[in-house]
Protein backbone atom coordinates (compact mmCIF):
# COMPACT_ATOMS: atom_id res chain seq x y z
CA UNK A 1 0.00 0.00 0.00
CA UNK A 2 1.54 3.30 -1.12
CA UNK A 3 1.51 6.19 1.34
CA UNK A 4 -0.11 9.35 0.03
CA UNK A 5 0.89 11.90 2.63
CA UNK A 6 4.01 10.36 4.15
CA UNK A 7 7.31 9.06 2.83
CA UNK A 8 9.30 6.45 4.69
CA UNK A 9 12.68 7.73 5.85
CA UNK A 10 14.60 5.13 7.85
CA UNK A 11 14.57 2.83 10.86
CA UNK A 12 16.59 2.97 14.06
CA UNK A 13 16.86 -0.10 16.27
CA UNK A 14 17.91 -3.65 16.96
CA UNK A 15 16.93 -6.04 19.75
CA UNK A 16 19.46 -5.52 22.52
CA UNK A 17 19.56 -6.08 26.26
CA UNK A 18 21.75 -3.04 26.87
CA UNK A 19 23.61 -0.27 25.10
CA UNK A 20 23.01 0.26 21.41
CA UNK A 21 19.53 -1.08 20.67
CA UNK A 22 16.12 -1.38 22.29
CA UNK A 23 13.97 -3.99 24.02
CA UNK A 24 10.23 -3.53 23.43
CA UNK A 25 10.26 0.27 23.05
CA UNK A 26 6.93 1.74 24.16
CA UNK A 27 7.60 5.47 23.93
CA UNK A 28 9.78 7.91 22.01
CA UNK A 29 10.31 11.64 22.65
CA UNK A 30 12.48 14.54 21.47
CA UNK A 31 14.14 16.91 23.89
CA UNK A 32 14.52 20.60 23.01
CA UNK A 33 17.78 19.93 21.10
CA UNK A 34 16.25 17.27 18.84
CA UNK A 35 17.92 14.33 20.58
CA UNK A 36 15.72 11.23 20.53
CA UNK A 37 14.90 9.38 23.76
CA UNK A 38 13.51 5.85 23.55
CA UNK A 39 11.83 4.06 26.47
CA UNK A 40 12.43 0.29 26.48
CA UNK A 41 9.84 -1.44 28.63
CA UNK A 42 11.32 -4.92 28.04
CA UNK A 43 9.02 -7.86 28.82
CA UNK A 44 7.96 -10.08 31.67
CA UNK A 45 10.88 -12.46 31.15
CA UNK A 46 13.78 -10.07 31.60
CA UNK A 47 14.79 -6.80 33.23
CA UNK A 48 16.23 -4.82 30.33
CA UNK A 49 14.25 -1.64 30.88
CA UNK A 50 16.03 1.64 30.16
CA UNK A 51 15.86 5.00 28.45
CA UNK A 52 18.25 5.38 25.51
CA UNK A 53 19.43 8.71 24.10
CA UNK A 54 20.09 8.36 20.35
CA UNK A 55 20.60 10.74 17.43
CA UNK A 56 18.50 10.53 14.29
CA UNK A 57 21.66 9.26 12.57
CA UNK A 58 21.65 6.17 14.83
CA UNK A 59 24.45 7.35 17.10
CA UNK A 60 23.95 5.90 20.58
CA UNK A 61 24.73 8.48 23.30
CA UNK A 62 23.88 7.06 26.74
CA UNK A 63 21.23 5.24 28.76
CA UNK A 64 19.64 5.55 32.20
CA UNK A 65 16.59 4.52 34.29
CA UNK A 66 17.66 0.89 34.23
CA UNK A 67 15.84 -1.88 36.09
CA UNK A 68 15.47 -1.66 39.86
CA UNK A 69 13.44 -0.13 42.66
CA UNK A 70 15.98 2.37 43.99
CA UNK A 71 15.68 6.08 43.18
CA UNK A 72 16.68 6.62 39.55
CA UNK A 73 15.61 3.11 38.51
CA UNK A 74 12.41 1.77 36.90
CA UNK A 75 10.71 -1.62 36.74
CA UNK A 76 7.74 -1.40 34.36
CA UNK A 77 7.93 2.04 32.73
CA UNK A 78 5.00 2.96 30.52
CA UNK A 79 5.52 6.46 29.09
CA UNK A 80 7.58 9.63 29.37
CA UNK A 81 7.34 13.37 28.68
CA UNK A 82 9.63 16.42 28.73
CA UNK A 83 8.73 19.71 30.38
CA UNK A 84 9.91 23.15 29.20
CA UNK A 85 13.21 22.80 31.09
CA UNK A 86 14.04 19.40 29.55
CA UNK A 87 13.19 17.50 32.70
CA UNK A 88 11.98 14.03 31.76
CA UNK A 89 9.04 12.48 33.65
CA UNK A 90 8.68 8.69 33.51
CA UNK A 91 5.58 6.79 34.67
CA UNK A 92 6.14 3.34 36.23
CA UNK A 93 3.05 1.16 36.53
CA UNK A 94 4.62 -1.43 38.80
CA UNK A 95 5.92 1.04 41.39
CA UNK A 96 2.87 3.32 40.96
CA UNK A 97 5.05 6.42 40.69
CA UNK A 98 6.70 8.99 38.45
CA UNK A 99 10.47 9.50 38.29
CA UNK A 100 12.06 12.75 37.12
CA UNK A 101 15.44 13.08 35.36
CA UNK A 102 17.36 15.84 33.66
CA UNK A 103 18.17 15.42 29.97
CA UNK A 104 21.55 13.84 30.78
CA UNK A 105 19.82 11.14 32.79
CA UNK A 106 20.61 12.45 36.25
CA UNK A 107 17.92 11.45 38.76
CA UNK A 108 16.11 14.44 40.27
CA UNK A 109 12.99 13.29 42.07
CA UNK A 110 10.37 10.58 42.44
CA UNK A 111 6.78 10.87 43.63
CA UNK A 112 3.55 8.88 43.81
CA UNK A 113 2.34 5.77 45.60
CA UNK A 114 -0.28 3.06 45.28
CA UNK A 115 -3.84 4.02 46.17
CA UNK A 116 -7.11 5.56 45.09
CA UNK A 117 -6.79 8.94 46.79
CA UNK A 118 -5.73 12.24 45.25
CA UNK A 119 -2.15 11.99 43.98
CA UNK A 120 -2.09 8.21 44.36
CA UNK A 121 -1.98 5.79 41.43
CA UNK A 122 -3.04 2.32 40.41
CA UNK A 123 -0.72 1.49 37.50
CA UNK A 124 -0.07 4.90 35.91
CA UNK A 125 0.37 4.73 32.14
CA UNK A 126 0.24 7.74 29.81
CA UNK A 127 1.89 11.01 30.80
CA UNK A 128 1.96 14.49 29.22
CA UNK A 129 3.02 18.04 30.15
CA UNK A 130 0.94 21.15 29.45
CA UNK A 131 2.16 24.69 28.65
CA UNK A 132 2.24 25.55 32.37
CA UNK A 133 4.50 22.56 33.06
CA UNK A 134 1.75 20.80 34.98
CA UNK A 135 1.99 17.02 34.72
CA UNK A 136 -0.99 14.95 33.57
CA UNK A 137 -1.02 11.20 34.23
CA UNK A 138 -3.41 8.51 33.05
CA UNK A 139 -4.25 6.58 36.24
CA UNK A 140 -4.89 3.34 34.37
CA UNK A 141 -6.77 1.12 36.83
CA UNK A 142 -8.34 4.04 38.71
CA UNK A 143 -10.02 5.05 35.41
CA UNK A 144 -9.08 8.72 35.67
CA UNK A 145 -6.60 11.35 34.57
CA UNK A 146 -4.79 13.29 37.29
CA UNK A 147 -3.17 16.72 37.08
CA UNK A 148 -0.16 17.30 39.35
CA UNK A 149 2.61 19.83 39.85
CA UNK A 150 6.20 19.08 38.82
CA UNK A 151 6.78 18.03 42.46
CA UNK A 152 3.83 15.63 42.42
CA UNK A 153 1.38 17.78 44.34
CA UNK A 154 -2.20 16.91 43.42
CA UNK A 155 -4.14 19.62 41.57
CA UNK A 156 -7.22 18.00 40.04
CA UNK A 157 -8.58 14.96 38.21
CA UNK A 158 -11.38 13.84 35.93
CA UNK A 159 -12.89 10.58 34.70
CA UNK A 160 -14.59 7.49 36.05
CA UNK A 161 -15.09 3.86 35.05
CA UNK A 162 -17.48 3.16 32.19
CA UNK A 163 -18.11 3.57 28.48
CA UNK A 164 -19.99 6.86 28.43
CA UNK A 165 -18.57 10.28 27.50
CA UNK A 166 -15.74 11.17 29.88
CA UNK A 167 -15.52 7.64 31.24
CA UNK A 168 -12.67 5.17 30.73
CA UNK A 169 -12.04 1.46 30.57
CA UNK A 170 -8.33 0.85 31.06
CA UNK A 171 -7.18 4.07 29.36
CA UNK A 172 -3.52 4.01 28.38
CA UNK A 173 -1.76 6.73 26.35
CA UNK A 174 -2.43 10.45 26.30
CA UNK A 175 -1.38 13.69 24.61
CA UNK A 176 -1.81 17.42 25.12
CA UNK A 177 -2.11 19.58 22.01
CA UNK A 178 -0.95 23.15 21.36
CA UNK A 179 -4.21 24.48 22.81
CA UNK A 180 -3.65 22.53 26.05
CA UNK A 181 -6.56 20.27 25.20
CA UNK A 182 -6.27 16.66 26.33
CA UNK A 183 -6.50 13.48 24.26
CA UNK A 184 -6.74 10.03 25.87
CA UNK A 185 -6.41 6.61 24.23
CA UNK A 186 -9.32 4.78 25.85
CA UNK A 187 -7.93 1.26 25.41
CA UNK A 188 -10.77 -1.08 26.22
CA UNK A 189 -13.44 1.24 24.78
CA UNK A 190 -11.58 1.29 21.41
CA UNK A 191 -11.71 5.06 21.08
CA UNK A 192 -9.80 8.28 21.67
CA UNK A 193 -11.50 10.92 23.82
CA UNK A 194 -10.90 14.65 23.51
CA UNK A 195 -11.24 17.00 26.52
CA UNK A 196 -10.79 20.65 27.38
CA UNK A 197 -7.88 21.67 29.57
CA UNK A 198 -10.31 21.52 32.47
CA UNK A 199 -11.28 17.93 31.74
CA UNK A 200 -14.64 18.59 30.13
CA UNK A 201 -15.61 16.15 27.39
CA UNK A 202 -15.48 17.53 23.83
CA UNK A 203 -15.74 14.56 21.49
CA UNK A 204 -14.89 10.94 20.86
CA UNK A 205 -13.01 9.46 17.92
CA UNK A 206 -13.35 5.85 16.78
CA UNK A 207 -15.16 2.63 17.57
CA UNK A 208 -14.33 -1.08 17.60
CA UNK A 209 -13.21 -2.60 14.29
CA UNK A 210 -10.51 -2.63 11.65
CA UNK A 211 -11.82 -0.19 9.05
CA UNK A 212 -10.67 3.42 8.70
CA UNK A 213 -11.50 5.30 11.88
CA UNK A 214 -11.96 2.11 13.90
CA UNK A 215 -9.59 0.75 16.54
CA UNK A 216 -8.65 -2.46 18.26
CA UNK A 217 -7.11 -1.44 21.61
CA UNK A 218 -5.53 1.95 20.83
CA UNK A 219 -2.41 2.32 22.96
CA UNK A 220 -1.12 5.79 22.13
CA UNK A 221 -2.25 9.16 20.81
CA UNK A 222 -0.19 12.12 19.67
CA UNK A 223 -1.18 15.53 18.28
CA UNK A 224 1.34 17.27 16.03
CA UNK A 225 2.04 20.99 16.09
CA UNK A 226 -0.11 21.18 12.93
CA UNK A 227 -3.09 19.63 14.71
CA UNK A 228 -3.01 16.18 13.11
CA UNK A 229 -4.00 13.37 15.45
CA UNK A 230 -1.95 10.15 15.33
CA UNK A 231 -3.31 7.00 16.97
CA UNK A 232 -1.31 3.82 17.63
CA UNK A 233 -3.92 1.21 16.73
CA UNK A 234 -2.13 -1.46 18.71
CA UNK A 235 -3.89 -4.72 17.92
CA UNK A 236 -4.64 -3.70 14.34
CA UNK A 237 -0.85 -3.31 13.85
CA UNK A 238 -1.09 0.17 12.34
CA UNK A 239 -1.03 3.91 12.99
CA UNK A 240 -3.98 5.99 11.83
CA UNK A 241 -3.75 9.70 11.12
CA UNK A 242 -6.69 12.12 11.39
CA UNK A 243 -7.24 15.82 10.89
CA UNK A 244 -8.26 18.00 13.83
CA UNK A 245 -11.95 17.35 13.07
CA UNK A 246 -11.53 13.58 13.15
CA UNK A 247 -11.38 13.05 9.40
CA UNK A 248 -9.25 10.08 8.39
CA UNK A 249 -6.11 11.13 6.48
CA UNK A 250 -3.96 8.02 6.20
CA UNK A 251 -3.16 4.61 7.65
CA UNK A 252 0.48 3.61 8.10
CA UNK A 253 1.26 -0.11 8.34
CA UNK A 254 5.07 -0.04 8.38
CA UNK A 255 7.74 0.22 5.68
CA UNK A 256 10.90 -0.64 7.58
CA UNK A 257 14.21 -1.36 5.95
CA UNK A 258 17.15 -2.78 7.89
CA UNK A 259 18.44 -0.24 10.37
CA UNK A 260 22.08 0.80 10.35
CA UNK A 261 22.63 -1.34 13.44
CA UNK A 262 20.93 -4.39 11.91
CA UNK A 263 22.88 -4.04 8.67
CA UNK A 264 26.15 -3.92 10.57
CA UNK A 265 25.09 -7.03 12.50
CA UNK A 266 24.24 -9.14 9.44
CA UNK A 267 27.38 -7.94 7.66
CA UNK A 268 29.56 -9.56 10.34
CA UNK A 269 27.24 -12.53 10.95
CA UNK A 270 26.75 -14.17 7.53
CA UNK A 271 24.95 -17.18 9.03
CA UNK A 272 22.26 -14.83 10.38
CA UNK A 273 21.98 -13.21 6.96
CA UNK A 274 21.54 -16.66 5.43
CA UNK A 275 18.78 -17.61 7.85
CA UNK A 276 17.01 -14.35 7.05
CA UNK A 277 17.23 -14.99 3.31
CA UNK A 278 15.95 -18.55 3.76
CA UNK A 279 12.96 -17.39 5.83
CA UNK A 280 12.00 -14.92 3.12
CA UNK A 281 9.74 -12.83 5.36
CA UNK A 282 10.84 -9.52 3.87
CA UNK A 283 7.37 -8.03 3.51
CA UNK A 284 6.40 -9.06 7.03
CA UNK A 285 9.63 -7.52 8.35
CA UNK A 286 8.52 -4.12 7.11
CA UNK A 287 5.26 -4.06 9.03
CA UNK A 288 4.46 -2.78 12.48
CA UNK A 289 4.11 -5.28 15.28
CA UNK A 290 2.26 -3.71 18.21
CA UNK A 291 3.01 -0.01 17.56
CA UNK A 292 2.66 1.84 20.84
CA UNK A 293 3.53 5.55 20.59
CA UNK A 294 4.16 8.40 18.16
CA UNK A 295 6.33 11.53 18.25
CA UNK A 296 6.56 14.29 15.62
CA UNK A 297 8.90 17.19 14.97
CA UNK A 298 7.98 20.67 13.71
CA UNK A 299 9.64 19.91 10.37
CA UNK A 300 7.38 16.93 9.70
CA UNK A 301 9.27 13.90 10.98
CA UNK A 302 7.04 11.16 12.39
CA UNK A 303 8.60 8.63 14.77
CA UNK A 304 6.69 5.44 15.61
CA UNK A 305 7.66 3.06 18.42
CA UNK A 306 7.41 -0.37 16.78
CA UNK A 307 7.43 -2.21 20.09
CA UNK A 308 7.64 -5.92 19.32
CA UNK A 309 10.17 -5.39 16.53
CA UNK A 310 12.45 -3.39 18.87
CA UNK A 311 12.80 -0.37 16.61
CA UNK A 312 11.63 3.12 15.71
CA UNK A 313 10.25 3.62 12.20
CA UNK A 314 10.64 7.17 10.91
CA UNK A 315 8.52 8.90 8.25
CA UNK A 316 8.52 12.36 6.70
CA UNK A 317 5.24 14.21 6.34
CA UNK A 318 4.78 15.25 2.71
CA UNK A 319 4.46 19.04 2.51
CA UNK A 320 1.05 20.23 1.48
CA UNK A 321 1.01 21.89 -1.94
CA UNK A 322 0.85 25.68 -1.84
CA UNK A 323 -2.43 27.24 -2.85
CA UNK A 324 -2.12 29.34 -5.98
Amino acid sequence: MKNKNFSYSHTIGIASFLGRGFMNPVDVRFDSTGLMFVLSRSNAGNKNVRISAVTLDSEFQYEFANWGTAPGQTTQPTAMAFDSEDRLYVADESMHNVSVFDREGKFLNRWGEFGVGPGQFNRPSGIAIDSNDDVWVVDHLNDRVQKLSTDGEYISSFGSAGSGPGQFRFAWGMAIDSNDEIWVADWRNDRVQHFTHGGEFISSLGSSGDSDGEFDRPSGVHVSSHGEVYVADWRNERVQVFDSDGGHIETLIGDATLSKWCQEFVDVNPEQAGWREKAGLFEEEKRFWRPSAIETSPDGLVLIADSCRHRIQIYQRTPQPALV
